[in-house]
C-alpha cells in the first residue's frame, strides 16, 4: 500500500508539500505548486490512497462559497468544536482559497482514487502530541513514543 499526503497551499504560487509513504514505511517528501504537478505525481505514483490536509466539502446545505449562506459550519467542524479543537471555518477569507482547491482536487481524482481529509493538527490534539509550533524535537519524541 502508497499512501500520497498532501499538505495544500491555497494558491498555485505558493509551495503545497507532498509526503509519499511506501510500504515499507519509508517517506519521500518533496514540495511543488501546480494542481498539474499534483496530477502527474499521482499518475506515476499510483497511491492506494491520498490524504489531502485541506477542506474537501462544504457545510450541509451550502451551494458554493461564493453565495452568502447560513450555514458556515459542516459535521466535521462542529465535532472538533466540542472537543475544542481550533480550527478554520472553510468561510473565513484565506481558507475560502484552500477549500476551491481542495474541492477540485478531490473532485478531480476520486474518480480513480480514493481520496480522503486529513486535519493532522486535530489528529495531534486528540492523541495528545505537542503541535510542531512547540517544537519538532517534542513532537518527534511524543510519536516515538507512541510506537
Amino acid at each position: 500500500m502508497k499512501i500520497l499526503g498532501i499538505d495544500l497551499a491555497g494558491s498555485e504560487k505558493r509551495k503545497t508539500g507532498i509526503c509519499i509513504l511506501n510500504k515499507k514505511l519509508i517517506a519521500q517528501c518533496q514540495i511543488i505548486f501546480s494542481n498539474g504537478e499534483i496530477f502527474d505525481l499521482i499518475k506515476k505514483e499510483n497511491p492506494s490512497l491520498i490524504a489531502i490536509d485541506a477542506p474537501l466539502g462544504l457545510p450541509f446545505g451550502r451551494k458554493s462559497l461564493e453565495k452568502k449562506s447560513p450555514f458556515h459550519f459542516r459535521k466535521a467542524d462542529l465535532e472538533l468544536f466540542k472537543m475544542k479543537i481550533k480550527f478554520f471555518p472553510i468561510t473565513l477569507g484565506p481558507m475560502r482559497m484552500l477549500t476551491k482547491r481542495g474541492i477540485f482536487l478531490k473532485e478531480k481524482l476520486k474518480k480513480k482514487y480514493r481520496v480522503i481529509e486529513v486535519y493532522p493538527g486535530a489528529t495531534q490534539d486528540i492523541l495528545g502530541l505537542p503541535r510542531k509550533q512547540k517544537g519538532e524535537k517534542k513532537l518527534l519524541n511524543a510519536i516515538k513514543k507512541l510506537g
